[in-house]
């Protein structure tokens, strides 16, 4: 496509993914994308990605496209901004790009030391768009930084769109868009369209301003007349315009002035509208060579006269009107802006001139000081020669007393030095004070809440345990009293919201007593515990043998931090099950009937009648809370006995659980 010898344009395309470098040579990053300037066609700014380079890779940053120089035979470009400017850049996320328009621009701008281009071209007398013509060329009403108005849009998005004539009809779309590599405009867009006016699949440069956005179409409208893109010359993919001198013949076919020639004319234009009247506004106006204005004439004359030639012919006229208009209003805005610079610069004058006096005000007092100073030097040289003794030791104690004084202002500063540093520090420490008081009250109030919601939990637990109760003294009648071990094993287990839990996995018996010890419980994935087994009292289960299923009395918070055991490390001594026993609130039952002094029946005992039994269920239901609760206070007693005995690292591992059971068993039956 373009020949990178020594082009004036190379594409976007081209340009887009290049390397950037320092001016050491080092490697920074590559170029993203280049955004455009929707109200001029130039190249606003560059979007990098740095590629790691100083920690910043998942970023992407907004560089003026001024900050670069090219470097066309090793492809790429040279970024001249220094490391430290670099490192505290702004960038943003890839998939977040920020709202550009040219107030947010400006800040970048300014950030790498660069001004705006648009304030550059008003400051240099440099025609720019009015606001009329600009919201002409974009099509529909836009609000500066508006996501779907916005001021700049990529080379990437814009490439692809559809160009249509001002009737509406489809031409052809954007192939490329052309850069110039003097000044960032763009130089010409490239477009292709086939089957329209009996062109086949050629390219065309088609200057910016020949075509006007329409944003919410995607498309841009071509200002080209049907009679002069029929005799327009095209060419191939390979051989595209790349000088000035081959697109100024393009520019002077379409009847527009190529943008460089702007850019000397427009200087010298508004310097001499500067120095004139407003019977000169015609010099800051864009002129046209009398070889162009012959052409123009020449190609008017050619041209058949017709009414859509008239409407052209009007339209172009009252496009130079408005233009001529424009340009008087800049040059009479310039005019107020030079007079008030005068303005300004007669105030700065008077400000220098009152400063000079100030300033001559002051040489006076201290040569009067000098004199005085000098004076008083003769005066006391004078008194030593004629041996007055009196007046020089008179000069001699005045000069001691201003050391003196002097010597004791410096102590005194010295004394309100430290006094406010003393001050800051105690300052520092009262912040600092207060701010671990804060921290404390919070503490506090955090475990304030913990507390009312661990005894909201009790009473719910306890309302619970005594809604069971009534439950078993209803049903006990149709409740068995025995159950085999296979029938209860693959029960489901629940909570007392009715949520499954798991199920049984195995019942473990106890080779002394023949009671069982635990049932072995798997959660089944609840809670993240699928890969451990539990060990679970009996005492925490609640039989629903009509539905197949146990009820865990144990909260949610508790299973949480239960320590599990694998497949093939089961608990198999009393001591090992005695920890989780204690950890979910139940006294092992080996040492209950020690505890409460309650002695194991015999063998004929066991053989009393199910009739007697359920007689006398509810009296041993009494017995067996009041001795429960008896246990509770026994093991309160017994943690607040270690709590003396054991050392403070033991007991902050053990307090928070241990206590916490022992509170919850004795307010379970309360």
């Amino acid at each position: 496509m373009a020949n990178r010898s020594n082009p004036d344009f190379l594409s976007a395309s081209t340009l887009k993914g290049d390397k950037v470098v320092n001016a050491a040579g080092d490697d920074l990053g590559k170029i993203e994308e280049l955004m455009i300037d929707l109200r001029d066609g130039r190249l606003a700014f560059a979007v990098l990605s740095f590629g790691g380079f100083l920690g910043m890779g998942n970023k992407l940053f907004a560089i003026p496209w001024q900050a670069f120089r090219m470097k066309l035979h090793d492809h790429a470009l040279v970024l001249d901004v220094p490391k430290e400017t670099l490192e505290k850049a702004e960038g943003f996320d890839k998939d977040n790009w920020p709202v550009t328009s040219r107030e947010w621009l400006t800040t970048v701008y300014s950030y790498y030391g660069y001004q705006p281009y648009w304030q550059a071209g008003v400051a240099a007398g440099m025609t720019e768009e009015t606001e009329s013509q600009r919201m002409a060329r974009t099509t529909g009403e836009r609000t500066s930084g508006d996501r779907e108005n916005p001021d700049f849009l990529s080379a990437g998005t814009l490439k692809g769109d559809k160009i249509v004539s001002t009737a509406g009809d489809d031409i052809g779309k954007v192939e490329e868009f052309m850069i110039d590599l003097q000044n960032g405009k763009v130089g010409y867009a490239v477009i292709s369209h086939g089957g329209f006016l009996g062109i086949g699949s050629k390219y065309f440069a088609i200057p910016w301003d020949a075509l006007t956005l329409r944003v919410h179409e995607h498309a841009f409208a071509l200002n080209v007349s049907k009679e002069i893109l029929d005799k327009a010359e095209g060419f191939d993919k390979d051989n595209w315009p790349l000088t000035r001198e081959e697109l100024s013949r393009t520019y002077s076919y379409y009847g527009y002035e190529p943008y460089w020639q702007k850019e000397m004319t427009v200087p010298a234009a508004g310097a001499a509208a500067a120095g004139v009247s407003a019977a000169g506004v015609s010099a800051a106006m864009p002129t046209e060579t009398e070889s162009e204005r012959a052409a123009r004439i020449e190609r008017e004359r050619s041209m058949p006269v017709g009414p859509e030639e008239e409407k052209i012919t009007q339209q172009e006229r009252e496009r130079l009107e408005e233009l001529r208009r424009t340009q008087e209003e800049k040059v009479s805005e310039l005019e107020r802006q030079r007079m008030e610079a005068e303005k300004q610069a007669e105030t700065e004058r008077d400000r220098l001139r009152r400063l000079e006096t100030e300033r001559i005000e002051a040489e006076r007092q201290a040569q009067t000081e000098r004199q005085k100073l000098e004076q008083l030097e003769r005066e006391l040289q004078e008194a030593r020669r004629q041996e007055e003794r009196e007046k020089v030791s008179r000069l001699e104690e005045e000069l001691r007393s201003v050391q003196t004084q002097e010597g004791a202002r410096r102590d005194r500063l010295t004394q309100l030095e430290r006094e406010c540093a003393e001050a800051q520090k105690q300052a520092e420490t009262e912040r600092q004070r207060l701010a671990e008081l804060e921290r404390e009250r919070t503490e506090v109030e955090r475990q304030a809440e913990a507390e009312r919601e661990r005894f909201a939990q009790f009473e719910r637990e306890r309302a619970e345990a005594e809604t069971m109760v009534r439950a078993r003294g209803e049903e006990g009648r149709e409740m068995p009293d025995f159950l085999s071990a296979s029938t209860i094993k693959t029960d489901r287990v629940i909570n007392t919201a009715g949520e499954d839990l798991g199920r049984i996995e195995e019942l473990m018996i106890d080779l002394e007593s023949g009671r069982v010890a635990y049932a072995v419980m798997s959660f089944g994935g609840f809670l993240g515990m699928a890969d451990k087994l539990f060990a679970i009292p009996w005492q925490a289960l609640s039989p629903r043998p009509h539905e197949h299923a146990f009820v865990l009395n144990i909260s949610k918070d508790v299973l949480e931090r239960a320590e599990g055991f694998d497949k093939d490390n089961w608990p198999l001594t009393r001591e090992q099950l005695s920890r989780s026993y204690t950890y979910y609130g139940y006294e092992p039952y080996w040492q209950r009937g020690e505890t409460a002094g309650v002695f194991r029946e015999t063998e004929p005992q066991r053989t009393t009648t199910r009739t007697e039994r359920t007689g006398t269920r509810t009296e041993r239901t009494g017995s067996l809370e009041t001795a429960e609760e008896a246990m509770a206070r026994q093991e309160k007693e017994r943690l607040e006995s270690l709590e003396k005995t054991e050392s403070d690292e033991e007991r902050l591992q053990r307090l928070e659980r241990e206590k916490e059971i022992a509170t919850r068993r004795e307010r379970k039956y309360h």
